[in-house]
């Protein structure tokens, strides 16, 4: 994943300062890699090594179980990385709609003050 490029902002003493925009370009590149997991997990899946690949040596060393095991484990630890991506991007989207707004209604009280 390429690094989003981040301006400086400066922050005031005690404040953090929030880069909606950048925020949200973040949370679709890590959409993009949720979905990019996801279809990745849905090949795995669809292909699956047989015990017959291993043929008669690999029958007899019980590698096909061996096997088993280990990609039973590496499959639940695909999954939690595809729901803990997904459930990342779906937060900084509202991380990113949350400070967005504020930026938008602070911008209208600024245009409110001129006016007058």
């Amino acid at each position: 994943m390429n690094e989003v490029p981040r301006p400086a902002a400066p922050a005031r003493a005690g404040r953090i300062a929030v880069d909606a925009r950048w925020v949200e370009l973040y949370a679709k590149r890590v959409d993009e890699a949720a979905e990019e997991l996801t279809r990745a997990r849905a090949d795995l899946r669809a292909e699956p090594v047989r015990p017959q690949s291993f043929g008669d040596l690999g029958r007899v060393l019980r590698s096909a179980e061996a096997y088993g095991r280990a990609a039973a484990l590496l499959d639940r630890q695909l999954d939690r990385a595809c729901e803990v991506l997904t459930s990342a991007a779906r937060n900084l989207h509202a991380v990113a709609e949350h400070y967005g707004s504020q930026e938008d209604e602070a911008a209208a009280l600024i245009r409110n003050a001129d006016r007058r």
